[in-house]
């Protein structure tokens, strides 16, 4: 495959897709780090209105710092297309996972100390951003789903991060 570069970004590889575009793994050119870039797709990055409200709103996630929410870095413009960078979630096994495609590879159900856990830290982030006042509003997460919630590299134990705000 031929690398495909998106203004500092190696794109590396499709991870998915959702309404507000394409998600892929990608390298930062120079710092050689990952990162994931939500890529929007043409028609939107051509709103002018939409990409006003889609920066306010970035604006505003951009300030959760939470172990469990997936942090944004910054929204970028290269080659007629915006794109959301933020930081890249991995795996023990160093692969982007979310909880329903962890699900769907076990062969057996979670136990109940497990399935508290998960539910604990998705609780704890939720908490989190609807406390955290921005305008004199917290914020919600609108989309909440298996997809949206992906696992991390652990400490024995399944841990999780909240993503797509």
């Amino acid at each position: 495959m031929e690398t495909r570069i998106l203004g500092d970004y190696n794109l590396i590889k499709q991870i998915g897709q959702g309404a507000l575009g394409a998600a892929f793994l990608a390298e930062h050119r120079f710092m050689k780090k990952q990162y994931i870039l939500k890529i929007l797709p043409e028609e939107l990055s051509s709103d002018r209105g939409f990409i006003q409200r889609f920066e306010e709103e970035v604006s505003r996630l951009s300030t959760l710092e939470h172990p469990n929410i997936v942090k944004i870095h910054n929204i970028s413009y290269a080659q007629g297309q915006y794109f959301l960078v933020m930081d890249c979630v991995v795996d023990d096994f160093g692969e982007t996972t979310s909880l329903a495609q962890y699900m769907l590879s076990r062969t057996s159900h979670l136990n109940e100390e497990t399935l508290f856990h998960i539910l604990s830290q998705v609780a704890n982030a939720l908490d989190y951003a609807h406390n955290k006042k921005n305008n004199g509003m917290g914020i919600i997460h609108r989309n909440l789903k298996l997809n949206n919630i992906l696992i991390a590299k652990g400490k024995g134990e399944i841990d999780v991060v909240v993503s797509d705000f």
